[in-house]
């Protein structure tokens, strides 16, 4: 099988090509079953997208998270962990094909589907996150040693696509990790705020921001989000959101 090349790193490589010919030699593929999609315009099959769990309400007022009772106003973990941010605008449950994209997405080279990702949050949320106010859009950064093996940031390229959509400015250098952390997942719920402690700073800190949303692919308990918040509650951000194309079970559940 022939190696998938990345349309959007033909872009960055700055080659003039048309739509219609990007299509022609390097076909789209379905970001949740990866089959080539037919000529056009087409970015997701239309029975693979049926078919994934997207976040409805009622939702935890303050992760965004679905809950199953109506009368509560927060999940089990915002109950019983305070965050610090103000509010979260999840997508989709971390499961089916959305998760394969994202595995894809942060690790295959899958830029391309960072358009299709930040399409889905803008049909989910773009009138709520355009009525914010926000100053900027921050993707989670990661250590210069990943980003140097893996070639990019998939929370960047996500930014940045969505940011275009809502014509607001990302700060890509805004935070830095300067801790090169475990990864997340291969931890147990106690451990995961210590792994993290310390492990960001402000870095382009000439640029006054009052409100901001965090930007990330995967929500997982929530930790990297709220360390991130509180770094930047204390450079004197006022109000954090964030987006993020799924969330997973938390804690508690």
């Amino acid at each position: 099988m022939p190696k998938r090349i990345d349309r959007e790193e033909i872009v960055e490589f700055g080659l003039q090509y048309s739509t219609v010919l990007l299509d022609l030699l390097y076909p789209r593929h379905c970001p949740l079953c990866n089959t080539i999609l037919n000529f056009g315009n087409v970015s997701v099959c239309n029975g693979c997208m049926k078919q994934q769990k997207r976040i409805k309400p009622p939702y935890c007022m303050k992760c965004g998270k679905t809950i199953g009772d109506s009368t509560l106003e927060y999940c089990q973990d915002c109950s019983k962990i305070t965050k610090s941010y103000n509010r979260g605008f999840p997508v989709f449950s971390y499961t089916g094909g959305i998760k394969n994209a994202l595995y894809d997405f942060k690790y295959k080279n899958q830029r391309e589907y960072g358009a299709f990702f930040a399409e889905c949050i803008m049909e989910q949320y773009g009138a709520s996150l355009e009525r914010l106010g926000l100053d900027g859009l921050i993707p989670i950064p990661v250590h210069k040693s990943k980003k140097k093996v893996r070639g990019y940031n998939q929370a960047e390229v996500l930014a940045k696509q969505l940011g275009k959509r809502l014509q607001i400015p990302v700060y890509p250098q805004y935070l830095v990790r300067v801790v090169n952390t475990n990864p997340q997942k291969e931890l147990n719920d106690k451990t995961r705020m210590k792994n993290l402690k310390n492990a960001f700073k402000i870095g382009e800190n000439t640029i006054k921001l009052r409100k901001v949303l965090l930007v990330d692919d995967i929500y997982t308990t929530g930790a990297t989000i709220e360390s991130c918040t509180r770094v930047l509650l204390q450079a004197g951000v006022e109000e954090v959101y964030y987006t993020s194309v799924a969330i997973g079970k938390g804690y508690s559940e």
